[in-house]
């Protein structure tokens, strides 16, 4: 499937080189039989001979082969090709939280309560090509990244990236790029970190989203100095630490290192979504700016991201100790929760962060009477990280959106506000708003802004909001007023 879509539109955003499009759609030149990003530096063909697909998928399945000078592989995902579809986004979501090669089609039809040929429809329909396409897409984008920026064995980087085979991994690599593995490989880094960078499209808000993270950094877990991110994960059974800062043609690089091979689509995806790298600030200004009243602080704010979360246990954990309390108690109290059930980390001697932030199963072992807070608050913990260790409730945006959301609701001590703030952070909806935040409240009346005018793009609103101060300028001290 083709883009339906006028593409003198398109081809004017190709002649451009516009880095806002990047991702949003790709290139294929019919008479080289390669298919690009609207960025490439390469010469522009004239437009009788370019096709426009909206997923690298469709351009393979049509017989072109990825540019080996912009990487296709590498451009930021776009919500475009994602699709209207809540079962097409869960889909998406739990492809790159398996991205196993004994995912079945059939596997994947039933995770989401559908038939596989209806399943099949629906890709088609809106993505415009098959989950089997698209999930060998995303792995070989993987390993492709994981030869030019990591020091990972060939065999490595095939198990790492999803593939149960090193064979198999070999020849779907040769018959996407037209070379080995091995072909690609560059010189090794001398340390043992590995590093992979990640693209998005600009603008971006780097020093407003360090911030928001430096106001709600747990000291043992992780830290913000230098311009940098960094902290320790955990997931599944892989334990490990990154850092993640700025670098030059819109890419964020991270260091990393786990105590053994990962599903590295998931640790990406995990990657992507705390830096809300598949943003598109092009559509979300569009949207916001048609309240008038809004527009001039899109203007001081431009590039304004999701900060979003490593893991929605922890999210959620924060957010129920920050209910009624200002940052700086809810976070000594998270300290407090950390050096009580959480592990200590034996990485690396050197690190100056020292726990794991804790697990559901440890904060269910944990006496948490002692640390501040209040019979209800750890009773909802308790129950929270109940509902997560029996997975009754999933915190990864796979499982069903509103069944999440009623499953939250029911937790005693969980109430609109906080469901919201774990929605819009945690599950990722661009059009969470948590509407019952007073702060949030007073400024719309104030400034007499139309929330309604914002789908589907609400969350956007609401970092822009929280940082406006009621006198019309943007906070410099403290953006991101809630918890």
């Amino acid at each position: 499937m083709k883009l339906n879509y006028n593409p003198t539109e398109f081809y004017k955003a190709h002649l451009a080189r516009d880095p806002r499009f990047d991702g949003k759609f790709f290139v294929a030149v019919k008479t080289t039989k390669i298919y690009c990003r609207p960025i490439c530096p390469a010469r522009k063909a004239k437009l009788e001979n370019l096709e426009f697909y909206i997923h690298a998928a469709q351009a393979e399945a049509a017989g072109y082969r990825p540019c080996l000078r912009c990487r296709p592989e590498t451009a930021p995902g776009s919500a475009a090709w994602i699709g209207t579809s809540a079962t097409v986004r869960r889909a998406i979501r739990i492809m790159d939280s398996l991205a196993l090669e004994e995912l079945s089609i059939n596997e994947l039809a039933t995770k989401l309560g559908i038939g596989e040929r209806w399943l099949r429809e629906l890709f088609q329909q809106q993505v415009g090509a098959s989950p089997q396409a698209i999930l060998l897409s995303k792995k070989l984008d993987a390993a492709r990244n994981l030869l030019d920026t990591s020091t990972l064995s060939i065999t490595d980087i095939a198990f790492s990236s999803g593939f149960q085979s090193v064979r198999r991994f070999n020849a779907a690599f040769k018959l996407r790029f037209q070379k080995t593995p091995s072909d690609f490989r560059h010189i090794p880094f001398l340390d043992e970190a590995l590093r992979i960078q990640l693209s998005y499209r600009p603008p971006y808000a780097w020093k407003s989203i360090l911030t928001f993270f430096s106001n709600r950094v747990i000291a043992q877990v992780e830290r913000v100095e230098n311009n940098t991110y960094q902290r320790l994960i955990t997931y599944n059974e892989i334990h490990g630490w990154f850092s993640a800062k700025l670098c030059e043609k819109n890419k964020i690089e991270f260091e990393f290192k786990l105590n053994k091979n990962a599903n590295i689509l998931e640790f990406v995806t995990r990657l992507k979504n705390i830096f809300d790298l598949d943003c598109d600030p092009m559509s979300i200004e569009h949207t916001l700016g048609e309240d008038e009243k809004l527009r001039p602080f899109l203007k001081q704010s431009s590039g304004l991201r999701i900060p979003g979360c490593w893991d929605g246990f922890e999210l959620a954990i924060r957010a129920i100790v920050g209910q009624k309390i200002s940052v700086k108690a809810a976070h000594t109290i998270l300290g407090r929760i950390v050096e009580n059930c959480g592990e200590r980390q034996l990485l690396d001697s050197s690190l100056k962060v020292t726990h794991f932030f804790p697990t559901p199963e440890r904060i269910l072992g944990a006496d948490l009477s002692n640390i501040g807070l209040t019979s209800s608050k750890i009773a909802t913990i308790k129950s929270l990280a109940t509902a997560v260790a029996n997975k009754t409730i999933v915190l990864d945006g796979t499982a069903n959106f509103a069944e999440t959301c009623q499953r939250l609701l029911a937790i005693k001590g969980i109430g609109l506000w906080t469901m919201e703030y774990i929605i819009m952070r945690a599950l990722r909806d661009p059009n969470g708003f948590p509407e019952t935040d007073l702060e949030l409240q007073k400024k719309i009346k104030k400034l007499q802004l139309s929330p309604h005018k914002w789908i589907p793009w609400r969350a956007y609103a609401a970092i822009l909001l929280w940082n406006i101060n009621l006198k019309g300028t943007l906070c410099k001290q403290n953006p991101f007023l809630q918890n």
